[in-house]
């Protein structure tokens, strides 16, 4: 084997070894934590009970912090500052709560020792917040669809990249080497462009998230015309609209950028100047990522 042909040979035995387990049912997935798994597992009862949810979210404090901001965040001109963990979950709901919860969750999957991993795994993360920004106020824009659940869709639809390039660097140190500089960086970015839909569709089926937020998930280029108003569409016209801001991991055709938005800009009904307020200023909207 020619030396200068050892990178692209590699990576393409790497992403084999991704789609074949994929394919039999053998990736090892990320488990959702115990802790936010428990937690929407309550809140996906009819009427959730709200005590054994504060007794789940306490032994997270993290977590439980965020519920108590959020709450307060959410209280709307009201003069009194919630502490009690009880009150801050009856004054979010249970749909505010299950966003809250996932986001928390989402994050874990971003962290990354690996100092290459970690600023590839920055550069998602904002991509993904900017599209769920523009999602959830795209929807509200339209009025057909959720906007909290479009803004998870969003958040998630590109959650394949981060998990699998933990996988591919799990397997390189498996192959001896310590870190993906033996690959030529195009062929690493490529495997993850090519298999990351797949992963991420199994991550959301292992997640038992909402068949929106996986459809959403599984092809992110091509818009529905079956469904119009769907969160998948909202999605996709985010996603371009954040390409065009530049919000992006990797290179972009810019004529084809510009031909998603006008398409998604009809199909969703949505009036373009109004769009384009809703983008003005998205990069101060982001907040801060995995660390």
């Amino acid at each position: 084997m020619a030396t200068t042909d050892l990178p692209s040979k590699l990576g393409s035995e790497l992403e084999r070894i991704v789609l074949e387990r994929i394919a039999s049912n053998r990736l090892v997935l990320p488990a959702m934590p115990s802790v936010p798994q428990r937690c929407l597992d309550i809140l996906r009862e009819p009427d959730f009970n709200v005590r054994r949810l504060v007794k789940e979210l306490e032994a997270e404090p993290v977590l439980a912090l965020l519920v108590i901001r959020a709450a307060n965040a959410a209280s709307y001109g009201r003069s009194a500052t919630l502490q009690a963990l009880d009150q801050a979950v009856v004054r979010l709901g249970s749909r505010a709560l299950r966003t809250l919860i996932t986001e928390y969750a989402v994050n874990e999957l971003f962290e990354s020792s690996n100092r290459r991993l970690k600023e590839a795994n920055r550069r998602v993360w904002e991509h993904s917040v900017v599209v769920a920004l523009l999602a959830r106020d795209i929807a509200a824009l339209i009025g057909t669809v959720e906007p909290d659940t479009c803004y998870l869709a969003g958040l998630l639809h590109d959650i394949g990249k981060p998990v699998l390039g933990a996988m591919l660097l799990e397997i390189d140190r498996k192959l001896g080497r310590a870190t993906p500089d033996w690959i030529d960086l195009r062929a690493w970015t490529q495997i993850i462009e090519n298999s990351h839909r797949k992963v991420g569709v199994a991550v959301a089926t292992e997640w038992k998230l909402p068949d929106a937020i996986t459809a959403a998930i599984r092809d992110c280029s091509d818009y529905d015309g079956a469904d119009r108003a769907s969160v998948g569409n909202v999605v996709r016209l985010s996603n371009a609209l954040a390409k065009r801001e530049g919000y992006t991991t990797g290179p972009i055709d810019t004529a084809d950028i510009e031909a998603l938005i006008m398409v998604g800009m009809s199909m969703l009904g949505a009036d373009p100047s109004a769009v384009d307020r809703l983008v003005t200023g998205i990069g101060c909207r982001i907040p801060g990522g995995p660390g």
